[in-house]
């Protein structure tokens, strides 16, 4: 006999148990529900996409999962054919527009939820494999300054009907930095050095941040302004620093629009912030950026993020199709919910009503009869079916976060009665059976 195959999980792909993924599903219910009612389709795009694709915009390479034929093995990166899991929504997205121009109405306002793959080391808060519940607006030619005002406005609506703690969604512009880069005399290299840097001191603090820049080779005369602008907490402060700079404002004046709109449309000012120290790795943002931050839980990192680009199709076709979005976390957000308490796994079914079985023998048909009635009333209904006691079948459902018990005895049955019992305060009560899915609605809605 084979020695057997010791049965674990791989760090960094989650695994729920049915309580969690119950959890799980409930968020992504509600983050589509949100996402429908400001006017988004849905899409889905296949898992693997070619290499050439994947790589065509960014510096993703090293966290890629590439994919080889069962015979084959994994397949070289330098191959026309290698292929790959997707990172992100977005490098699909832009491959998806250019590929169904033609079909598409636009502006295109999509979202997706699906699953996506990055080969980096697991830890608290970050995953290999994770949801991604992303939405875009994509333009032909050009796209209205208002859809970046938009972002943080679903962002909003999404995460005030989720069980989350207090959140703030963080937002700059691209171009304010290249702007002081501009206004210093830098070449445009300069730029992504920068960029690197101050991606960095969210978390490094400004002497590491220094270093970088250092580092990076940055020309010291602007290292002061950079390190002053990603202390700013205005948009006066800001242009203060650009004025002593004599640097473009342009990217200041395109945030200052979308944070003026954002408010109109109906973002809560609370709850937007300026941070000139976010500058999202990927380089395929080329304006607003956004990060959204759960309070309490900054150190997890952001939960959703995104921004604008403009150019990302340009890998794909001639034609230019810009673009804005934003990205949950779902896998990082639920993990933030979890460790602050805002939800609870305590239900491993989604089973409200239990019908237990006094007298199987005599009333099987009576008891399916009574999930039938529930079933279409849209309550879910699980009929106990095991050879057990009452005081069994009541332990079962409350072990698995079942509310409520149908119970029918010969009596009841004679009656036409049945008696509910709530497993969350014990109490019971005897009703017609006519009235029973009225009864059991009215409950769950109270």
């Amino acid at each position: 006999m084979s020695e057997l195959v010791k049965a674990t999980a791989i760090s960094g792909f989650p695994e729920w148990l049915p309580n969690m993924r119950l959890v799980e599903e409930q968020f992504i219910d509600t983050i589509r529900r949100q996402y429908q009612l400001y006017g988004f389709t849905p899409i889905e795009t296949a898992a693997v996409e070619r290499l050439e694709v994947l790589l065509a915009k960014g510096e993703m390479q090293r966290q890629i999962y590439t994919v080889g034929k069962p015979e084959e093995g994994a397949e070289r990166d330098d191959d026309k054919n290698a292929l790959g899991l997707h990172f992100d929504l977005t490098v699909p997205l832009a491959r998806y527009v250019a590929q169904h121009s033609e079909k598409l109405m636009f502006p295109f306002r999509r979202y997706q939820i699906q699953k996506v793959w990055r080969g980096e080391r697991a830890q608290r808060g970050r995953y290999r494999e994770f949801y991604q519940c992303d939405i875009d607006i994509v333009g032909r030619t050009s796209l209205d300054l208002i859809h970046d005002a938009e972002m943080p406005c679903v962002i909003n609506s999404v995460f005030s009907k989720l069980p989350v703690p207090e959140f703030r969604v963080r937002v700059s512009n691209r171009r304010i930095l290249s702007g002081l880069i501009e206004g210093s005399g830098l070449a445009p290299s300069q730029y992504e050095s920068v960029l690197r840097a101050v991606d960095k001191s969210q978390h490094a603090g400004l002497e590491k941040t220094e270093a970088e820049l250092v580092k990076e080779q940055v020309d010291a005369s602007v290292i002061p302004a950079i390190l002053e602008l990603i202390q700013a907490k205005t948009m006066d402060a800001a242009r203060q620093i650009f004025a002593k700079a004599n640097a473009p404002v342009a990217g200041l004046d395109e945030l200052d629009q979308v944070l003026e709109n954002a408010v109109a449309l109906g973002m809560p000012e609370h709850r937007l912030e300026v941070d000139f120290s976010i500058a999202r790795g990927l380089d395929y943002y080329t304006g607003t950026i956004y990060e959204t931050f759960i309070e309490g839980y900054e150190q997890m990192g952001s939960v959703c993020s995104g921004g604008r680009y403009d150019d990302l199709t340009s890998f794909f076709t001639k034609q230019k199709f810009p673009g804005v979005g934003v990205s949950i976390g779902l896998s990082r957000l639920l993990a933030v919910a979890l460790e602050a308490g805002t939800v609870t796994a305590d239900k491993h079914t989604p089973t409200q009503v239990l019908v237990t079985a006094q007298d199987r023998q005599r009333f099987l048909k009576e008891y399916l009869g009574f999930a039938k009635l529930l079933r279409e009333a849209g309550i879910p209904t699980e009929v106990y079916h095991e050879s057990k006691g009452l005081g069994q079948q009541f332990g079962y459902a409350a072990t698995a976060g079942v509310r409520f018990a149908v119970i029918a005895g010969e009596q009841e049955i004679a009656d036409k009665t049945v008696a509910v019992k709530d497993l969350s305060d014990r109490s019971q009560e005897t009703i017609p059976r006519s009235e029973l899915a009225g009864y059991l609605l009215a409950k769950l809605q109270a």
